[in-house]
């Protein structure tokens, strides 16, 4: 049964779901793209705040190809004790710059289903070069839901792929309480949610919600128990 990864932008948010069943505290900025990264203050404050309590992770921001761009980005979130860090993979040149990528953090390659996904030739280099993790994600919120950019066999396969080679799995990408059933399903670790736990659900930098919270938790258990 998949985990419940959610995703917040500050501290007041981080302490909303510090008592609840989310799995997972993702940290990141809504208004700096699909992975915008938080300063480092706001990280180390929201890491300190939830003490071990829950598993954490961190985006790294929305990068260019860059090796030392991302390499600096990864170095100054690993230094904060977060448990993962995610970075995106923006076009199939990444992936040569993403292996030489080291950290003594998990690192989560997050790949977009409205720009592509890999083959498993590319995965199992992320894998080899010391990778823990791959997530499908969207990287345009404004153009839809992971399913309008991919088939549930194509992130069923992709998800294969990654189980074969030991990788820990995310699905994501403005779902909501619709996808969930599916998303059970085609059981990867973790499923994220953003916009589907705050107040307004159209806009991912509103305010989370304790009821849109509850809601999700409750479906998926729901699901546990079926």
């Amino acid at each position: 049964m998949p985990k419940i990864l959610a995703s917040i932008k500050d501290l007041s948010e981080a302490k909303i779901l510090i008592n609840t069943d989310i799995d997972i505290i993702d940290l990141k900025d809504p208004l700096k793209g699909a992975l915008g990264r938080l300063s480092e203050q706001d990280i180390i404050d929201i890491i300190k705040f939830i003490d071990k309590k829950k598993l954490t992770s961190s985006t790294v921001g929305d990068l260019p190809n860059n090796e030392a761009l991302i390499s600096k980005n990864v170095n100054e979130i690993s230094a904060t004790a977060v448990d993962f860090i995610k970075i995106g993979v923006y076009d199939n040149f990444y992936i040569n710059t993403l292996c030489k990528i080291k950290s003594s953090t998990k690192l989560i390659a997050v790949f977009f289903a409205d720009v592509f996904l890999p083959t498993e030739s590319e995965i199992r280099s992320l894998k080899e070069s010391g990778f823990s993790g791959v997530m499908v994600d969207t990287s345009n919120k404004k153009l839809g839901n992971l399913f309008a950019h991919t088939s549930s066999s194509e992130i069923s396969n992709f998800l294969e792929i990654a189980k074969k080679l030991d990788l820990l799995t995310g699905v994501a990408g403005s779902i909501n309480e619709t996808h969930i059933a599916e998303i059970v399903k085609l059981n990867p670790n973790y499923m994220g949610f953003r916009g589907a736990l705050c107040k307004d659900k159209l806009v991912r930098n509103s305010e989370i919600s304790q009821h849109s919270v509850n809601n999700i938790i409750n479906l998926v258990n729901d699901l546990k128990q079926n």
